[in-house]
Order: C-alpha cells, then structure tokens, then sequence
C-alpha cells in the first residue's frame, strides 16, 4: 500500500476489514468471507459483514479502491489533479476528502513541548490587499525538526508569550528575529537569542522559515492560492507530517490511527 499498485476492489475490502477489526473473517465461525458486493458473506453461517460500518467513511458511496486512492494521493501531497484522475472522481469529491482526511488527524493532547534550540517566528497566510490575513506562529526544535504551530490573532506580546508557554518547554534556547513582542522572554523562564532579520541577519531562523516557504509552496500546489479558511487543519496536517510520519507511511497505517471500534 505505499506505491499506487493497489489490490483489487475485493482485496480493498478485506484490507479495511483487517486494519479496523484485526481479522478478515468471519467473527461467528471463523469462515472466508466473499466479497461481492458492499458487504462480505461467510457462506458456513451466512453472516453479513460491513467493512465501512465502523469507519468514519461509512455511507460514502464511493468505492473502497476510490477511498484509498483518494487517501493515498493526499498522504502523499498529490495535487487534486491527479487524485482527480487516479481516482475518477470530481474535484469537488477530491477537495471534500483532502479536508476530511485533515479533520481526522489524531490529536495529541499530551504531546511532549519542544525543548533544546527552539526557533520561533511568525508568518502572515493570505494576501494583504484583500484584508482577512492570518497570522500563524510557529516553533521547530533545530535537532530533531519536530513542529509546533497554531493561528494566533495577533503579534502582540501576551500572544506570543502564551504560544510559548503551551507549546516550549523552560530552560529552552528560544531563537527569535527582533519582535518587541519576544523582548521579555527571559522572564518567563526561556534563554533568549535574537537575529535582526530587517540587517539580513536570518542564520539563527532558518529552519522556520524554511518551514514557511514549504509550507506555502505546498499550498499554492494545491489550491493556485494560500488560504485562508481552516488554516488551524492545515497547520494539524503539517506538524503530524513532521511529527507522526508513520501516519502518512500507508493507508493502512492512516486507517490503523484513525478508525475505531469493530465491524459488525
């Protein structure tokens, strides 16, 4: 499931079988289930299994192939054209799903804060003669890249200071440009180092702002634009790409994190 040779219709079902129940049989007798149409059958005990009942793509009406077709493509930043042809499906469908499948990421509640050398900066998203822009901040850890980010309503300094106190950890090194807004960290437990960004000083940020022109360039890929609405879901989508690879390294292991309960 990590390369686009996907199974047959039939062995897509039983796939989605195993990875939310643990099983690809009959839980009654323990027959071979056939797969013909929406639902399997065991032909011993004549029990119907549904595959899509305990997932949250139940009463879709596209095909499990579609779906993970679909999951596939975004998992691995496709643009909607050609998730649009793989799958054979409207752009319309595809932008459904993408937003869909940003909406289940599993959120970690007790994630671990950022410690070590942390970069942080801020970024404006949306264009500025139409109004409406958002400002996201963002922090990285320089040794293992790992990624916070949140939309904040503005730079002032008890926004900044609230974003560092959620998402790093005191004693840390926080590596920021000139803001007046960062100017009285130190109080708040953090070693501050600062790069005047406006002298062309930007060697101590680079890996957040590396972060910003990816993350934009992705955007603009997708949609023609970097938007504006949902921005909180793009940014939850992002940082599991830094943080939880194992997330986006197949179908299965998306289905595995985000699907619950067993099949009926």
């Amino acid at each position: 499931m990590s390369s686009l040779a996907l199974p047959s219709e039939a062995r897509c079902k039983r796939l989605v079988l195993k990875v939310v129940s643990g099983h690809d049989r009959c839980r009654a007798c323990q027959g071979k289930l056939t797969f013909r149409r929406e639902y399997g059958w065991c032909a011993c005990c004549r029990t119907k299994v549904r595959p899509k009942a305990a997932t949250w793509f139940r009463g879709s009406n596209l095909r499990y192939r579609q779906l993970l077709l679909l999951l596939w493509c975004w998992q691995h930043r496709q643009s909607p054209g050609t998730a649009k042809l793989l799958a054979g499906v409207s752009y319309t469908t595809v932008a459904r799903w993408y937003w869909r499948f940003r909406a289940l990421i599993p959120r970690q509640e007790h994630a671990a804060l950022l410690s070590g050398i942390v970069e942080v900066d801020e970024s404006w998203f949306g264009r500025k003669r139409f109004g409406g822009q958002t400002i996201v901040m963002g922090a990285i850890e320089r040794d293992t890249g790992k990624l916070a980010l949140a939309t904040i309503p503005d730079t002032e300094q008890d926004s900044l200071e609230a974003f560092l106190e959620q998402r790093v950890a005191r004693g840390s090194l926080v590596v920021t440009d000139c803001a007046a807004g960062y100017q009285q960290i130190d109080w708040l437990g953090f070693s501050h180092e600062s790069w005047n960004h406006s002298k062309g000083h930007f060697a101590g940020t680079n890996h957040i702002e590396g972060n910003w022109s990816a993350m934009k360039r992705h955007l603009r890929k997708l949609y023609g634009c970097v938007p504006t609405a949902k921005l909180q879901l793009i940014c939850n989508e992002w940082m599991a790409r830094h943080n939880n690879l194992r997330l986006f390294a197949s179908p299965a292991a998306y289905l595995q994190a985000t699907c619950s309960g067993l099949v009926d």
